[in-house]
């Protein structure tokens, strides 16, 4: 009897493999179906269908004669709507493993890129430098996250000079002084992000100017101050504590403040590079500081490791996770314009308050006019404070009626550094503290150790005597070109180049005052210790001043704010793990897709069928 072989191509769960099915000439399609049901013991399907090898579908009632289905012919068993080549077999597990996968993969891209892309860090600080005769503004920057508390500060573009004089000198007008702010406070605006306005601090520091104002006339340096911090708080940055962060600084400050300045710039602290400006050699434990501004003067250093410094004189501070211990005092009356005021007066008296005055200090031929008040208003010269500092005071005649003194110029270096000393300077007082060590009017002082660096009036002077072009000064140099200016006609000098002309006349005095300070006064040998003053304005686009030594030191207060991400480690780790997830999903659904596709495939070109 005839027979024909019936591949089952059916999906799982149905009857699967190969059925040998013996057939008659008159049975039908519907009967080859019945008798294969029964072999395989299964009911019949109505979806159930038969296909020859080339595909036709033999239908319930033709005879399979009619389609030639003879006997050893093959056909296939399979249902009716599913694919029928191995080309069909896309199914719905491609589907998800496609879809997982692009879940995942875009997901961890997108959980990664949020994670490794901080916030900027970046804070900023506002400091006013509000000296006697000018204001300046700096603007500084650092990274939020410090080293042990402390910022690594960096000057952020060039200082901005306010409108008019030093705030002292709006003792008159005191609105005026809040009002000289706003000029450099707008610069601020612009320069920092707006985004960091409330978490930038702003601090005024007045200095000797101030002091000297506070001395004179309370009232007037208390409206000066109460109107610089009113203008301040109209901006949008961080002024919660005016009193505090707008005031008068002390000298100890002032003085600590520019120690740290020249200890950060050249790299001693460890913490900034030092600048390829400064030599190598400079490299060691601390810097000397040497500042002087337009009403006082300031020296600041560690002294030797074998000196105790008395509680008065000793400043302590930790910077950057160290502990510093260092000597500073600051000379009140003794910057440029009051020491030169008091000089003025020391003449006066000595010509008896003469209307013509020879000033041996000035070059031959230039005549200066110059008021009573500007001389005898000021604390430097008369009154307590005077005595205080100076052991005395130079007080006009109660029955003196001129208001203006001619100053004739006389280009007398020898007289002039005589009287100058005497006005000045007491080297003969003692100091009460053990050793018997100081500088002039019996003030403490350890012997200078190490390096120093000048600025503000000191390095000025150097550099209108031509002197700063190399790394340092010649003692000899020094007197040279201070004798040889000293010795010239006012026709002479009115032709030197300088940015202030006001200071003409008066170069040959600083050069001979700044001489007597340094050598007489802090005892700079002029063979050996003095060879470690470098005279700077700025270092790597760094000005030197307390400003910058401020916001270093004040930069331990400020709260830090450290590099964060937008996505917290825990967050981005369980959002790792569940786009993890997704592609092994992935995997899970291609392996199947895979395997049902091989089975289809199987099916439809099995051993069986393809031997036939």
């Amino acid at each position: 009897m005839a027979s024909v072989r019936v591949v089952s191509i059916l999906p799982e769960g149905e009857p699967q493999g190969t059925f040998d099915i013996q057939i008659t000439p008159t049975m039908t399609g519907q009967d080859l179906l019945r008798r294969l049901c029964r072999d395989a013991n299964v009911p019949l399907n109505p979806e159930y269908i038969l296909q020859t090898d080339d595909g036709n579908v033999v239908g319930p009632d033709t005879l399979l004669t009619v389609l030639n289905v003879q006997d050893g012919k093959t056909l296939r068993w399979d249902m009716t709507d599913r694919p029928h080549t191995a080309g069909g077999c896309w199914n719905s597990y491609w589907f998800m493993a496609v879809l997982s996968v692009l879940i995942g993969a875009a997901g961890m891209v997108a959980i990664l890129f949020i994670y490794l892309r901080t916030s900027d860090n970046t804070q900023y600080g506002i400091v006013f430098d509000a000296g006697s005769s000018h204001t300046s503004m700096f603007v500084y920057k650092w990274d939020g996250d410090k080293v042990n508390k402390t910022a690594v500060a960096a000057q952020d573009g060039p200082k901005c000079n306010t409108v008019g004089g030093g705030i002292s000198s709006f003792a008159n007008n005191a609105s005026e002084a809040g009002e000289s702010l706003v000029k450099c406070l707008e610069k601020a605006k612009s320069q920092i992000p707006s985004d960091k306005y409330k978490d930038t601090p702003v601090y005024l520091g007045a200095t000797a100017g101030m002091r000297l104002l506070e001395k004179e006339d309370k009232n007037a340096s208390d409206a000066v101050m109460a109107a610089v911090r009113a203008a301040i708080a109209r901006y949008p940055f961080t002024f919660t504590k005016p009193e505090k962060q707008a005031r008068i600084l002390t000298g100890l400050e002032e003085g600590s403040f520019s120690w740290i300045t020249s200890n950060y710039i050249t790299g001693a602290f460890h913490e900034h590079p030092p600048s390829d400006g400064i030599s190598q050699d400079l490299i060691v434990s601390s810097v000397g500081a040497l500042d002087m501004g337009g009403a006082s003067t300031q020296i600041s250093f560690v002294p030797n490791a074998t000196v105790s410094v008395p509680y008065d004189f000793r400043f302590n501070m930790s910077l950057y996770g160290t502990n510093y211990s260092l000597y500073t005092h600051s000379f009140l009356c003794y910057g440029v314009n009051e020491a030169t005021k008091r000089y003025q007066a020391a003449l006066l008296k000595a010509a008896n308050f003469s209307v013509n005055v020879s000033n041996p200090c000035s070059p031959k031929g230039k005549i200066l006019n110059i008021s009573r008040d500007e001389i005898f208003s000021s604390a430097c010269v008369s009154g307590s404070d005077a005595e205080e500092l100076f052991g005395f005071s130079i007080e006009p005649p109660q029955d003196l009626t001129e208001d203006t003194f001619f100053f004739n110029g006389e280009s007398n270096a020898t007289e002039c550094e005589a009287v100058l000393s005497a006005a000045l300077f007491n080297f003969t007082e003692t100091s009460p503290y053990p050793g018997n060590s100081c500088s002039f009017n019996g003030v403490y002082q350890p012997p200078v150790f190490g390096d120093f660096y000048a600025f503000s009036s000191f390095f000025y002077l150097m550099e209108f005597l031509n002197l700063t072009t190399g790394a340092l000064i010649n003692y000899t140099d020094f007197t040279a070109a201070s004798q040889d200016l000293c010795a010239k006609t006012w026709d002479e000098v009115k032709t030197m180049k300088t940015d202030v002309k006001p200071n003409l006349p008066w170069y040959c005095f600083q050069s001979l005052y700044i001489n007597t300070l340094l050598v007489e006064g802090y005892k700079f040998d002029p063979n050996s210790t003095w060879r470690s003053i470098h005279f700077v304005e700025s270092i790597s686009g760094t000005d030197a001043g307390w400003t910058l030594g401020f916001i270093i030191n004040e930069s331990n207060q400020l709260k830090g704010e450290a590099s964060s991400s937008d996505l917290t480690t825990v967050t981005f780790a369980l959002l790792a793990v569940l786009f993890c997830a997704f592609i092994l999903m992935a995997v899970y659904f291609a392996y199947h897709a895979r395997r049902h596709r091989r089975s289809a495939t199987r099916r439809l070109y099995g051993k069986s069928y393809g031997a036939i």
